[in-house]
């Protein structure tokens, strides 16, 4: 079933806006106005109040009293009013001028209404993604980075009813030969991908406004990473990567410094058990975050 929206004449539906329903109306994806639902089941009746069951009696005696008065000044028109005589178009004098403009506008048929047009899945997606990009500013110096505005993208198409994934990864590589630690490691990038249909899925560059189909220059690099239900579990992974990365890179250091200065020289028993100490226990930090983040593993798309 189709419905349109009474503001901008623009049709969708139902299926795709049934969600917004709240209280007998739905939220317009365009104009963001309410559309009545045309359906009894949707209308919410509300108790007659007191003074309610008396304004049918009032409306009939108010419909009869105007009836005696409009009867009453068209009989007094028919005894005052003078013949008036109506002159045929072919009739009137070559040189008469034309009618005002007023009664040009008057009589001339009325413009016809913009041709209804029903929003798919892929015209929202598009709208969503250049009204996004249009109000947004992507910027690594005000904290605004491109998980945020894929979050926030992503919040939207599923307002709209369109299933989506949150993805995480590396689009300016190729991640086939990747393991998932390098995956894990190397990711600096977030967007988002929905599912228009079964078989038919659309990336969003959120930074960019740009919708990625597949053929489209670059198109593979965005249906591939690890993917995301929902913001909760992109922010759990991307705090356990920053942890796993920055106590690896402590543990290579310590290691580094270890074969640079320390394993040629001559130091005191308990010095060296002090930076053996420190560099196992970097170590196992760097292994524990790391197992945590394999609670992932299984979204990873290498293909």
């Amino acid at each position: 079933m189709d419905i349109e929206c009474p503001h901008c004449h623009i049709e969708f539906k139902l299926d795709d806006i049934v969600h917004t329903l709240k209280k007998g109306h739905f939220k317009c994806p365009v104009c963001g106005k309410k559309i009545p639902s045309p359906l009894p089941e949707h209308q919410q009746n509300t108790p007659p109040t007191p003074i309610g069951k008396y304004l049918v009696p009032v409306f009939i005696l108010l419909g009869i009293v105007a009836a005696f008065t409009a009867t009453y000044f068209f009989m007094s028109a028919d005894k005052t009013s003078l013949p008036v005589k109506i002159v045929a178009p072919e009739t009137m004098p070559p040189n008469s001028s034309p009618p005002p403009a007023q009664v040009i506008a008057a009589t001339a048929p009325q413009a016809a209404q913009p041709a209804r047009q029903t929003l798919n899945k892929m015209q929202i997606v598009e709208l969503i993604a250049a009204a996004f990009h249009k109000t947004h500013t992507y910027t690594l110096q005000g904290d605004f980075v491109c998980l945020d505005m894929a979050i926030d993208v992503w919040n939207q198409l599923r307002t709209y009813g369109i299933e989506a994934k949150i993805m995480g990864g590396n689009i300016n590589e190729n991640i086939t030969a990747w393991n998932y630690r390098q995956l894990v490691r190397e990711s600096n990038h977030a967007w988002v991908v929905a599912k228009l249909s079964p078989t038919e899925k659309v990336a969003i560059e959120t930074t960019a406004g740009v919708v990625i189909k597949p053929g489209m220059n670059n198109a593979s690099a965005y249906f591939k990473g690890i993917e995301f239900d929902n913001p909760g579990e992109i922010k759990r992974f991307d705090s356990l990567r920053k942890k796993a990365n920055d106590v690896c890179r402590d543990a290579s250091e310590l290691i580094k410094d270890w074969n640079e200065n320390v394993a040629e020289k001559q130091l005191r028993p308990d010095e060296i058990i002090a930076k053996k100490s420190r560099i196992e226990q970097r170590k196992q930090d760097c292994e524990s975050t790391q197992n945590n983040l394999e609670e992932f593993k299984s979204r990873a798309i290498y293909y």
